[in-house]
């Protein structure tokens, strides 16, 4: 009855041509242990504190009370806390909530309407209309539902009277919340795991994306675009989740406390890595494009451009492991943002510049590219005018047949007059493209 956080498996390689049906078979199944391996591996932590919660639950009914068989204070206990490490609290008010209102209906119907066929409809349907009318949530329905219906049908034992069910039900409700709060851990360990996989995502497209550019290869483009479209947004709502999990854990558990200003810059961290993440989706596509106008051509200088930028988000994945520190990761960045003019990268192996429409195309991508770097630069913590004095200048100066930018140096700016629209349509055309 509780939710599931995203898992990583690990992939299945394709089976070779010619295998026969029983090695294919052999071969699933092998794929298929070795990701259940990783699930066990990855939850054990989870499993185990779902099973200390109910049997802590179990025996404080059986000592403090006095209930010879308090199966309630197990069941409650163990589908609040359920298998998950990311829970939020709103999760647990309703799966507790859930648990109470149902024992509670479960009694009233056994005492007035007794328990059977036609009672099990009337308790089930009462629970589930009354759970929809307190709370929107699916779990409270869910719950209270279950809890009724366990209350009608299982037999009562010697000497356990309604209140000591509902004794029972609550106890194991607030063991649940005890456990929760108290073996919660570090915040930061769910948003670092989170984190973790969204920068993986983009150090692979990133990566992907400068071998095309290095082969001129559309076809890998393009496969970079599909894999970063199809998982990117899953990424991102996992780490917006962990955020909201963890900034509970922060304010509520003692081990938490302490660990709140961190907590604030990762939950910051992901507001510029989300801008990010979408920035890569358009630069994937604008890629594709590009190699597409060239036809092809080799552009190892893009392509060294894409590895600085990956370079810099494996940095900022490092950074958030060790102790969420951006030092290194800035200097990345201003390495990557040193790349970010169209001379730069626009400028194929074999020395050509690209056509009208293909330079077209790569200032579009390069532009897209200071965008990217501005929102990296972001997510470590700096403001948006910071963040610019990372970049190259793109102010257009004209040295006899070449328009481009030069840096914007104290003697440049006095004597240079500011970009005007026909510059900037002089570097977007290119003076240099002989097909002007």
């Amino acid at each position: 009855m509780t939710g599931h956080s995203p898992e990583t498996s690990v992939p299945a390689a394709a089976p070779a041509p010619g295998r026969t049906r029983g090695d294919r078979i052999r071969h699933g199944l092998s794929a298929r242990l070795r990701n259940g391996l990783e699930r066990s591996r990855g939850g054990s932590l989870n499993v185990a504190r779902a099973a200390l919660a109910a049997s802590l639950a179990y025996a404080a009914s059986h000592l403090v009370w006095g209930h010879e068989f308090p199966f309630f204070s197990s069941i409650a206990a163990f589908v609040i806390i359920g298998f998950t490490s990311d829970a939020k609290m709103r999760k647990l008010w309703e799966m507790g909530g859930g648990v109470m209102l149902g024992v509670l209906l479960g009694e009233a119907a056994r005492s007035f309407i007794g328990s059977g066929t036609w009672q099990i409809f009337v308790v089930v349907l009462v629970a589930g209309l009354a759970s929809r009318l307190l709370d929107p949530g699916i779990l409270f329905g869910v719950q209270s539902a279950i809890q009724s219906l366990l209350v009608v049908v299982m037999p009562v034992t010697p000497g356990m009277t309604p209140q000591g069910r509902i004794l029972d039900a609550l106890t194991g409700v607030v063991v649940a919340f005890l456990v929760h709060l108290l073996l919660a851990g570090d915040p930061r360990r769910m948003q670092r795991r989170a984190a973790d996989r969204f920068y993986t995502e983009l150090d692979a497209t990133l990566t992907a994306l400068a071998l095309a550019s290095r082969t001129g290869s559309r076809e890998v483009a393009d496969a970079a675009l599909r894999t970063v479209r199809a998982n990117s947004q899953r990424h991102t709502d996992y780490w917006r989740l962990a955020n909201q999990a963890a900034d509970e854990v922060a304010h509520f558990s003692p081990h938490g406390l302490r660990r709140g200003r961190d907590v604030e810059r990762l939950q910051h961290l992901l507001i510029g890595s989300d801008r990010a993440m979408r920035n890569v989706r358009i630069i994937a596509r604008r890629t594709a494009g590009f190699i597409a106008a060239v036809q092809g051509a080799p552009h190892s200088a893009l392509a060294d451009a894409f590895v600085a930028g990956q370079e810099a988000v494996v940095a900022l994945r490092d950074g958030i492991a060790e102790d969420v520190d951006f030092t290194e990761a800035r200097r990345r960045l201003r390495l990557f943002a040193s790349y970010l003019t169209p001379e730069q990268v626009l400028r194929s192996d074999a020395g050509e510049h690209p056509g009208r429409s293909a330079h077209f195309q790569g200032v579009a991508l390069v532009m897209q590219l200071r965008s990217l770097a501005i929102d990296l630069l972001e997510a470590t913590g700096l403001d948006n005018d910071d963040a610019q004095r990372f970049l190259p200048s793109l102010l257009i100066a004209a040295d006899g047949d070449t328009i481009g930018p030069r840096p914007l140096t104290g003697e440049l700016s006095r004597v240079e007059p500011p970009a005007t629209t026909e510059a900037l349509e002089l570097l977007i055309t290119d003076r240099t493209d002989p097909g002007r």
